[in-house]
This record gives C-alpha cells, sequence and structure tokens, in this order.
C-alpha cells in the first residue's frame, strides 16, 4: 500500500508540471479573450460614442436656426429632465449587467433567473418612472418661477421620456451582459442622434420654438425604446419575462444592489448638469449658457472613449471579481486606461488647436462678437483639462461597482457634489462662465485623485505603468508641425483640417516608433479588420 501511494505521489509530482503548463495556456487564452473582447466591444461603442457626438449636431442646428436664446432654454430644461432620469433608470444600467451575469454562472436555471431578473428590473424601472413623471409634472411650475426663465411647459412634456429611456436602458444593458455591444450602438448612438437632428431640423425651418423641441425629444426617446425592445427580443423572451413577472421576483436583492447605483447614477447627473443649473439661476442672459453649453459639448468629445470601454469593462470586471481573480483584473485595468490615454491625446490636442474654427462653425452669427469668442475658447480648454483627467481615471468608477464597492462611489460623487457647488456658490457670482469651467475642472481633479486612491487600498491595483509615457511623449512630438501648419491657413476650413490631419500622423508614426505593447497590437488589428469589413 505504501509502494503505491508513494507511486501515485510520484506520478503527480511528474505530472504537475504539465497541469501548471495547462492552467498558465488557459490563463493566457483567457487573458486573450478578454482583451479581444475588450477591443472589440469597445471600438463597436466607441464608433457609436463619436456617431453620438452627431447629438452636437442637434445643439447646433437650433443654435443655428432658433438662436443662441432657445438653446440656453432648452439645454436648461433638458438638464433638469434628464437629470431625473437617472431616478427612473434606478441604477439598472449596471444592475442589469451584474444580475444577468450572475444568473449566466449559477449553472442553474439559467433561463429562468435572467428571466426573473430582468422582469425585477423592469418593474423597478417603472415604478420609479411613475415617480418621476408625477414629481416634476406637479413641480414643473415652482422650477419655473425659481430661474425666473419659461421653461415649465417644455419639462412637462420631455418628462414622459422617463419610462422610455427606463426601460430602454434595461433592454440594451441585457444585451451588454452578453458582451454584444453593437445594439447599444444602434439605440443611442444611430437611432437616437439621427431622430434629433432630423427634429430639430424641422422645427427650425419650421420657425417653432422651445416647445415643439421638446416634443422632438420625447419622440427620440420612444424611438431609442421601440428599437431597443426590438433588439432585446431577438435574445431574450420578452413572453418568458412577462411571465416571471407573475411569480416571486428577486426585487430586494436588485433594489439592494441598483439602489445605490442610483444614487450614484443621479449625483454624478447632477454634477453633470450642475454648471447649467448653477449658471442658469446666476446668468440673467440664457444666451451666454448657451455658449457654455456649446464650449461643454465639444469638450466632451474627450469623454467619449472611457464611455465605450465602460460596458464591456463592466462585464469582464464583473465575471473577474466573481471568481477573485483580481491580479487578472488589474491587468485589465492598466491596459483599459493606457489605451484610453492614448485614444484621448490626440483628441484632446486637437480640440485645443482647432476649437476657434469650430465654434465659428457652429454658428458664426451667435459668435459675432470677439468677446463671446474667447470666452468660449477658455471655456473650452479649461473643461478639456478636467475631462481628460477624468477620462484617464474613469475605469476606477465601474471597477468600484462590479468589485463590490458601489457604496464608495455614492460617497465620492457626494464629496464631487459639495465640493463643486461650494466652488460655484463662490466662483459663478464673481467669474461667471469662467469660474464654473475652474470650478468643474479642479473638483474633477480632487475626485479622480480620491478613487485611485480607493482602488489601490482596497484591490492594490494603480492605473500606471511605464508604457503610458509613450502615448504621452508622441503627443508632444506631435504639437509641434501641427502649430505651425494652423498659423500658416487662411481659409477656415483648412484651419481645421490641416492640424488635425497633421496631428494624427504624426502622432501615430511616433507612437509606432516607440513600439507597441502587445494588447496594443490586438486593438490595432481588431480596428483594422473592422475598418477592412466597412
Amino acid at each position: 500500500m505504501a509502494v503505491s501511494d508513494s507511486a501515485r505521489s510520484d506520478d503527480d509530482a511528474l505530472a504537475s508540471p504539465d497541469d501548471d503548463a495547462l492552467i498558465d495556456e488557459q490563463e493566457r487564452r483567457q487573458h486573450d479573450r478578454d482583451i479581444r473582447d475588450l477591443a472589440g466591444g469597445a471600438l463597436v461603442v466607441l464608433f457609436g460614442k463619436m456617431a453620438r457626438a452627431s447629438r452636437g449636431a442637434f445643439i447646433w442646428v437650433i443654435t443655428l436656426l432658433c438662436g443662441l436664446d432657445v438653446q440656453g432654454l432648452y439645454s436648461l430644461a433638458w438638464a433638469v429632465c434628464s437629470t431625473l432620469n437617472k431616478v427612473a433608470r434606478f441604477g439598472l444600467p449596471r444592475g442589469t449587467v451584474y444580475f444577468v451575469n450572475q444568473a449566466r454562472s449559477s449553472g442553474d436555471q439559467v433561463e429562468q433567473r435572467q428571466q426573473a431578473s430582468l422582469a425585477a428590473g423592469g418593474l423597478l424601472a417603472l415604478v420609479a418612472s411613475g415617480v418621476v413623471v408625477c414629481g416634476l409634472w406637479w413641480s414643473a411650475d415652482a422650477i419655473e418661477a425659481f430661474y425666473e426663465k419659461p421653461i415649465g411647459d417644455a419639462m412637462r412634456v420631455m418628462v414622459f421620456t422617463a419610462p422610455f429611456v427606463a426601460l430602454a436602458w434595461v433592454f440594451t444593458s441585457a444585451t451588454r451582459a452578453l458582451r454584444i455591444m453593437r445594439y447599444e450602438v444602434y439605440v443611442r448612438s444611430v437611432c437616437g442622434p439621427a431622430i434629433l437632428f432630423a427634429g430639430g431640423a424641422l422645427v427650425g425651418l419650421a420657425g417653432l420654438g422651445l416647445f415643439a423641441i421638446a416634443w422632438v425629444q420625447l419622440i427620440m426617446a420612444a424611438g431609442n425604446f421601440l428599437l431597443a425592445l426590438v433588439l432585446f427580443s431577438r435574445h431574450f423572451s420578452i413572453r418568458g419575462v412577462l411571465g416571471a413577472a407573475r411569480r416571486h421576483l428577486p426585487l430586494r436583492a436588485v433594489a439592494r444592489f441598483s439602489g445605490p447605483v442610483m444614487l450614484t447614477d443621479l449625483l454624478y447627473a447632477v454634477l453633470t448638469q450642475l454648471d447649467v443649473l448653477m449658471l442658469g439661476f446666476f446668468i440673467v442672459e440664457i444666451r451666454y449658457v448657451g455658449i457654455y453649453v456649446i464650449a461643454r459639448r465639444l469638450a466632451s468629445i474627450v469623454l467619449k472613449a472611457p464611455q465605450a470601454f465602460d460596458a464591456i469593462f463592466s462585464s469582464i470586471a464583473s465575471e473577474l471579481a466573481a471568481t477573485e481573480r483580481i491580479e487578472e483584473l488589474g491587468v485589465k485595468v492598466l491596459v483599459v486606461s493606457r489605451w484610453v490615454l492614448t485614444i484621448n491625446l490626440p483628441i484632446f490636442a486637437s480640440l485645443l488647436l482647432v476649437g476657434e474654427p469650430i465654434l465659428q462653425t457652429l454658428g458664426s452669427k451667435e459668435f459675432a462678437l470677439a468677446s463671446d469668442m474667447q470666452l468660449g475658447l477658455h471655456i473650452l480648454f479649461i473643461l478639456c483639462v478636467g475631462m481628460l483627467v477624468q477620462s484617464v481615471f474613469a475605469v476606477a468608477e465601474p471597477l468600484l461597482a462590479m468589485t463590490g464597492r458601489p457604496g464608495l462611489n455614492l460617497f465620492n460623487n457626494v464629496v464631487w457634489l459639495l465640493g463643486n457647488f461650494g466652488l460655484n456658490l463662490y466662483l459663478i457670482p464673481q467669474y461667471g462662465l469662467i469660474g464654473a469651467a475652474v470650478g468643474a475642472m479642479m473638483t474633477t481633479m480632487l475626485i479622480n485623485a480620491l478613487r485611485v486612491s480607493q482602488i489601490y487600498l482596497f484591490r492594490r491595483i494603480l492605473p500606471f505603468r511605464s508604457t503610458q509615457l509613450k502615448p504621452l511623449l508622441a503627443a508632444l512630438v506631435a504639437i509641434g508641425p501641427a502649430w505651425w501648419l494652423r498659423q500658416e491657413q487662411e481659409e477656415l476650413w483648412l484651419r481645421m483640417l490641416m492640424p488635425t490631419v497633421s496631428y494624427f500622423a504624426t502622432y501615430i508614426v511616433t507612437l509606432v516608433m516607440l513600439g507597441l505593447e502587445e494588447e496594443d497590437r490586438m486593438l490595432l488589428g481588431r480596428l483594422t479588420r473592422q475598418w477592412r469589413r466597412a
């Protein structure tokens, strides 16, 4: 017997190197699969996010055809409604992904668990939407009186976007949990902006005003909902989800997870719109709010890259955290942070290089005064700096949520909101629009430093590595030729085109000469294949 045990022990010892090699090979394949999914999914969404930037074309249309005053009133009214829509969503964009992934990894009654989670999410979305609709309908007059601006009737129309927005998010988040990113692109980056642009053009050409624009916003929300429902039905049974609603639902579990996420989303939405909401109160001339909105819309292009990675990274982070593969998760954080920095640096530089001609193109009549143009450029620069910092460390927010600490995001956003509100109270009365931009930039830098310290404290993960110096060096090298070309051009379109093309070309060549990482080559390979298909 002892001989047999000894022989078995020897066999185990001899087999262990092969077993270790097999495990290493499986881990490498899983890592490559995750990187490919990150690259492929994020590129799909990034193209969609950049297409969604065409929503800026809607702002341009109503500014050009209706004027800065109407655009400023619309921006203020929609700032209120879109903020409250985060309550209607009830944190379900993340909650749906989390519970669908939990059901898929349970191994037992997967379909029934998925349907129950989706039914619970849909029911919570409808209840939260009803609260939002009733609350804003009855408080619209009070909000109008507070701002002393005619936005009450428009808000009463826009508030009915809440149920459509909330349910559309449940549907697209369910397919995101399956790592299908393109549906969200179809809904929010193609369908929505197309409806807004067409509707805004019709309203402007017909000489209509704010109330008609509010109806365009509602039609867009309904269109997004219908498309999301059709795409959802390709992978989930609508009848099965409705049938699950008659059974016992995990309402408490979904609400317990999604509730803190909803509060976090709400606070972030208030933060996103805080400058517009406070400028609407402090600034008498609503046209200046319109100028700020245009500059902020341009600067927000810098946030498209992290938003593109958010969906697929959340799914992968949820899976890795559920299986306690923290080391692999740290690698994914580093890769995504480097990719976001690599993508955003040329966008950031190009916005600053061609900001003036872009603002002139957005509405030459509205920016006829040189002082208005300079004001818009200063706001654009300040907001771009803050949003660049936010984009690089944005991965920390979904990381905290998907590793079981959504409460930290809530705490962070409370600190962010209070800090930004306090700075705005001090800076806006003294410095106006510039004060609002500076307040936003300062609090953004503070909160991102806090987030990075938290993911290191609780997960020992840092989004820093020496390889991130390569895109920084390439960005610095590309500035010189682009700046020289900008100064040499006289035509407006050439002042936009030539510096941008020069900067991107020099940046890419320098980056390749410095050497690409393995994950970067995977990303480039995905991009090349999608370009060839197109």
